[in-house]
């Protein structure tokens, strides 16, 4: 919750910071005067705003004039062209790798929502406030606030007027947190049309990092001559983020027509333009990671049978036991790469909290240098938020015959 709450702050002044560059965009304001019109230092606020969105402010501004937009197009169309060529290669998939979507039947859809529980609740994401929705099939609302929780409660409320609504703001922000902290895959259950249907899929396709035009998408569907219908279709899209209607621009460049706000259309744009060729994820292994986990880790062992069951409890006992152990995962490309095992000790001089990291678990074949180096740096952060004084690495790196060797049984490792 900590880290949803710095990068909600960050969002709210770098939101801050845009609205005032499209203001006074004629004037070209200098670093500055941004940084003191948002009350932070200047080099205060270029740290904050490359951490958050990437680039520096400078990178930032060329990111979304009209210019780049239009090369963006260009680059992105071919990309298009390509996936339509190879049909729906695993590259264009990327982010339908995270979502699965399902439409409602045709009787929910003529009732609103009879006779369907809906749990909702507002909570903060990395991108402002958020009001999200889900049933047991999936996610059924996310939607963005801006000092209008009224108007998109209405909204929402409109949607799925006869379900019986349940109000959970706890259980809310858990899903936020999984969604843009751990990226866990969630199903998203839509109420549209076919055709507002088939857009949605055809933006679940684009690739991280690509935009694309309203024609592009027509074009996407074969339906060339429905631009007015594929621009109403994703205005209309009520799960934001995960169907990334934000990728679609206008064929001049221009970026608007964005239900929750230009600026932060801007920010996910530019953010994921950056970011486009970083397919390494670091998180938290949970409950649903166990089976995964094992699988890696069985990868290493000579006598499968032997030691599936010591994994399985191994694995099992860390990830339910948060408050004294943790598993990380690295991932590449959706597929696991290295595995940490954290334990939390206590100092007996200073009595506080210390992080013993376990020996890093790794695929040499698929996790290099860099990713070993930003995995560790990741658990060391991750420790430290969570109020640990020290960070103790065990072991760097261990062997599959290490591996072996110490499973089922207790081995001492000195510091490095």
């Amino acid at each position: 919750m900590r880290e949803m709450e710095a990068l909600h702050n960050n969002y709210q002044l770098i939101e801050k910071a845009i609205k005032y560059i499209d203001t006074h965009f004629k004037e070209q304001p200098s670093i500055d005067v941004i940084a003191e019109r948002i009350g932070m230092s200047k080099y205060h606020f270029i740290r904050v705003f490359k951490e958050y969105v990437g680039v520096t402010p400078k990178q930032f501004l060329h990111s979304v004039t009209l210019n780049y937009a239009k090369e963006h197009i260009k680059e992105s169309r071919s990309i298009l062209d390509s996936s339509l060529d190879i049909g729906l290669s695993s590259v264009s998939r990327l982010h339908e790798l995270f979502v699965n979507l399902i439409g409602v039947t045709p009787k929910e859809w003529r009732e609103k929502g009879k006779d369907v529980t809906i749990t909702y609740g507002f909570g903060l994401t990395p991108f402002g406030q958020a009001l999200i929705a889900y049933t047991d099939k999936g996610i059924c609302y996310l939607g963005f606030i801006d000092q209008n929780q009224e108007a998109i409660f209405k909204r929402f409320n409109e949607l799925w007027e006869n379900a019986n609504l349940v109000h959970d703001d706890a259980k809310a922000q858990t899903y936020l947190e999984n969604i843009f902290i751990n990226n866990k895959k969630y199903t998203l259950l839509v109420k549209g049309t076919n055709l507002q249907v088939n857009v949605w899929k055809a933006l679940l396709n684009l690739p991280n990092g690509v935009i694309a035009t309203y024609q592009d998408i027509a074009n996407y569907i074969e339906k060339p001559n429905a631009v007015r219908a594929v621009a109403s279709a994703i205005g209309k899209n009520h799960i934001g983020y995960l169907i990334p209607c934000h990728r679609v621009i206008a064929k001049s460049g221009a970026m608007s027509g964005y239900r929750w706000g230009i600026e932060r259309k801007k920010i996910l744009i530019a953010y994921e333009s950056t970011n486009k060729e970083n397919h390494t994820e670091f998180r938290t292994a949970t409950h649903e990671d166990i089976t995964d986990v094992c699988s890696f880790l069985l990868a290493f062992s000579p006598d499968v049978k032997q030691h599936k069951r010591n994994y399985l409890g191994i694995v099992s006992h860390a990830i339910q036991n948060p408050s004294t152990q943790g598993v990380y995962l690295a991932l590449y490309e959706h597929k696991i790469v290295a595995v940490l095992l954290a334990n939390s000790s206590i100092s007996l001089l200073s009595e506080e909290k210390i992080a013993l990291l376990d020996a890093m678990i790794v695929d040499k074949a698929s996790c290099n240098n860099t990713i070993k180096r930003s995995f560790l740096k990741y658990i060391t952060d991750s420790c430290m938020k969570k109020g640990y004084h020290k960070v103790i690495v065990l072991e760097k790196e261990m062997s599959a015959s290490k591996l072996y060797e110490s499973l089922g049984h207790e081995t001492l490792y000195e510091g490095n």
